[in-house]
């Protein structure tokens, strides 16, 4: 699972900057550990820390979220890269972690 300062467009989203994903968010990650909800906590520097509560025993992660030049979102860390898209819909802000090659990912909202 997982931004340089200034402003983003990513996903429909415009003017996300990289603590505007600050905070604590909720959902579901599937990957080689297996499909499970997850909690993830972003800072303002797009460090995240992420964790899989699966049966056998909760599983941990870190990674990185930067922004790009063309305004699209990447993450880099302990569960592989890939791209992440900012969605919001009816009031409600989630992060789509879509991994390089497919086969996985992750939806995440924002915790109030």
């Amino acid at each position: 699972m997982l931004l340089l300062a200034g402003c983003l467009t990513a996903g429909g989203a415009s003017g996300a900057g990289l603590g505007d994903l600050a905070g604590e968010w909720r959902g579901r990650w599937t990957g080689p550990a297996g499909h499970a909800l997850a909690a993830m906590s972003i800072e303002a520097s797009g460090a995240y820390r992420a964790r899989m509560f699966l049966d056998g025993g909760d599983r941990d992660s870190r990674g990185v979220i930067v922004g790009l030049p063309s305004g699209r979102l990447r993450y880099q860390g302990s569960d592989g890269n890939g791209e992440v898209r900012v969605e919001s819909a009816g009031g409600v802000t989630t992060l789509r972690f879509t991994p390089d090659g497919g086969g996985g990912g992750g939806a995440f909202r924002r915790m109030p």
